[in-house]
């Protein structure tokens, strides 16, 4: 179990957070074409656990492209319900300077889960 202050090294993205950038930033969708291709080559470089989620630090290559001002305002929240919560979390994408730099994720009911696959994206 994974409790409040715990962190991770440098390393793959998780699941759930390929799948929540892969919702958030759709390849079709030319605005977010930028910061979906940082996304794609992204990794973490640390994570950090509150108890109630997670701060994720993304390392994007430097050749990717850089998004422009106007991407990163279209942006917002994320929602996803888990059967062991009574509300549903948020994922919070940040981008500085037209590059991904952060992934929150916390839960307003409850402690983050340790089974991240029962997640369902809602929007």
């Amino acid at each position: 179990m994974r409790r409040p202050g715990d962190t991770a090294a440098p390393g793959p993205l998780s699941a759930l957070e390929r799948q929540v950038l892969a919702a958030r930033l759709p390849a079709g969708d030319a605005g977010l074409a930028p910061l979906a291709a940082q996304a794609r080559a992204a990794t973490a470089n640390g994570r950090t656990w509150s108890g109630v989620g997670f701060l994720t630090r993304l390392a994007v290559p430097a050749a990717a492209p850089a998004a422009d001002a106007e991407a990163a305002a279209r942006l917002r929240p994320l929602r996803a319900t888990h059967p062991g919560l009574g509300e549903p979390v948020e994922f919070l994408l940040q981008v500085r300077v037209g590059r991904l730099a952060t992934l929150e994720a916390f839960c307003g009911d409850g402690y983050w889960p340790d089974d991240e696959s029962a997640f369902r994206l809602v929007g």
